[in-house]
């Protein structure tokens, strides 16, 4: 069985509320317990609760359990925290408010992790125990790089041809490779993330030993999931192809455009192609005027802030310097 879910077993014999020879029944220490947690075993052996299980494991972690409503609704972007990061050690950010990042953890006792977030944002930390499954579906549902969808694109493409410097006179290789369907659905997929996480733009940066994609997030560039160096000729001919560029043109920059329906609204994207010594630099500016009407809700402002920005905007007169 997985090592915290053990221990709150066990400290649920403590407690008096199971015996350790049932428990010992249905959770054999010497055999791994699979893709199935503690908790569910113990609740599908009528041992436990869901209530009972959430409540002991609060007590044991002296922190408070998080509820579907603490998950947060929009992704948290902060620099030096990579989804990898938050993947491994199985937390997601759950809200920011003044200097405190609160965090939902499937091991609140994790110390190192907690310490190693408070040092890479330089926020104080509050936890919340959260179930490791739970934490998983909200990282991939929120910052939608969880590996699913990227990494059974990339697998797809290991039929595309890598495209070699000495044929970058071959238009119709470039084509090919760009006319591929991973390619197609690698780049839409960058694409939409980008819509679903409001970015500005989506850069596509060449350098020696990789191929990375950035958004521009209100102002701030993030790294995301980049595909692999191998795929950079292709991805920029599909991009160029898409903006009507011309492909065979490297060594000028170009302009162009991209009309697309995203989740059902229209997209203008203007495209710039740059010539870099490591090959063609691209940057997408998206135009989504529907993204340009925020929620006061979505500002970020705490709630004694709020209301005070809320009385200022109803008086009859004055100015609000930002």
């Amino acid at each position: 069985m997985d090592n915290i879910g053990s221990r709150i077993a066990y400290f649920l014999v403590e407690k008096g509320l199971i015996q350790r020879e049932d428990l010992e029944k249905v959770l054999p220490p010497d055999q791994p317990s699979g893709d199935v947690s503690v908790e569910e075993q113990l609740t599908q052996a009528g041992l436990v609760s869901p209530e009972q299980f959430r409540s002991l494991a609060e007590e044991f972690f002296g922190t408070p359990f998080a509820s579907q409503p603490d998950f947060p609704k929009e992704p948290i972007l902060l620099d030096h925290l990579s989804t990898q990061f938050m993947k491994e050690s199985k937390f997601i950010p759950s809200r920011l408010t003044d200097n405190t990042l609160t965090v939902i953890m499937s091991n609140p006792l994790d110390f190192y992790t907690i310490d190693a977030i408070r040092l890479a944002t330089n926020f104080e930390i509050d936890v919340l125990a959260g179930r490791e499954n739970e934490i998983l579906e909200a990282i991939e549902r929120s910052y939608g790089v969880g590996g699913t969808s990227m990494e059974k694109i990339i697998e797809d493409t290991e039929t595309v041809p890598e495209y070699r410097g000495e044929d970058e006179e071959n238009v119709d290789h470039l084509r090919d490779m760009a006319s591929e369907g991973p390619v197609i659905r690698l780049v839409n997929l960058i694409i939409t993330r980008a819509i679903e996480l409001r970015a500005s733009d989506i850069h596509f940066e060449p350098f020696e030993e990789q191929f990375r994609v950035r958004y521009r997030i209100d102002g701030v560039l993030h790294d995301v999931e980049s595909p692999p160096k191998r795929l950079q000729s292709a991805i920029v001919s599909r991009v160029k192809i898409m903006a009507k560029l011309n492909i065979a043109e490297r060594r000028l920059p170009q302009d162009g455009r991209i009309m697309l329906r995203v989740k059902g609204k229209e997209i203008d994207f203007r495209v710039s192609s740059i010539p870099t010594i490591h090959g063609e630099s691209i940057v997408l500016r998206i135009l989504d005027k529907s993204s340009i009407v925020l929620d006061i809700e979505k500002l970020g402002f705490p709630e004694d802030t709020m209301d005070g920005f809320r009385d200022l905007i109803h008086r009859p007169h004055g100015i609000i310097l930002v």
